[in-house]
């Protein structure tokens, strides 16, 4: 516990400034533990977003929806994880596995910051808005994980960036974005395997249904 302030401003120093991350990704001075706990501190939270957008139906659905969206980035991560490290290899990067990890794990972290500053409007939404407003509840909160990307994507670049300038290597633009579409894409239909969250009135709420369609087919649907 007496390690935690410091993990926390080493980590929150390498969101604010990426040129600092280089510390974080190749010469870890916290060790494993410290990647330990940016995997706890994403999941935590994820875990806040992730309540304000299930007590639209209630207590249970809350609790499910906390649980439900660090699982999805954190599994999202490992699924795509060997797909990046080759794509590193190729792309003159050259980190080693664990580097990788490290880095991957930061980037992630990003993102989760970015969604949870997110959450009062979320929860303000979800406790104001009726039956009537469902459609109205999905659409806004595909919209906050949209931006969220957008951002985290611009500060996973800046790390991309920093990593390589440190080892004396060019950073392919083509690393960071091929990079960052498959890891949206995989997350898109991971998100549509584990719905819903927030749940739809017109059914029983479960935390777990049958898989059917895709993410896209969905978004289409509900714009249409």
């Amino acid at each position: 516990m007496s390690e935690l302030p410091g993990y926390i401003s080493t980590w929150w120093a390498a969101v604010v400034h990426p040129e600092s991350a280089v510390r974080v990704v190749l010469r870890p001075e916290k060790g494993e533990r410290f990647t330990r706990f940016l995997v706890v501190a994403i999941a935590g939270l994820y875990a806040v977003y992730g309540v304000t957008m299930g007590v639209f139906r209630g207590v249970e659905s809350g609790v499910f929806s906390g649980l439900k969206l660090p699982f999805l980035y954190l599994a999202t991560l490992l699924v795509c994880f060997p797909a990046f490290y080759v794509l590193n290899c190729l792309y003159a990067q050259r980190l080693s596995a664990m580097q990788c990890l490290r880095m991957l794990v930061l980037a992630v972290s990003t993102n989760a910051v970015a969604v949870a500053s997110f959450a009062p409007i979320s929860l303000f939404f979800t406790l104001t808005t009726s039956r009537a407003g469902y459609t109205f509840l999905v659409l806004l909160q595909v919209a906050v994980f949209a931006v969220s990307a957008l951002l985290s994507v611009v500060v996973i670049g800046m790390i991309f960036r920093a990593t390589a300038a440190s080892l004396g290597r060019r950073l392919r633009p083509g690393l960071v974005v091929t990079w960052a579409a498959l890891y949206a894409f995989v997350l898109s239909q991971m998100s549509w395997v584990l719905r819903p969250w927030i749940g739809t009135w017109t059914l029983d709420y479960a935390p777990f249904r049958p898989i059917g369609g895709s993410f896209i087919e969905a978004i289409l649907k509900l714009l249409g």
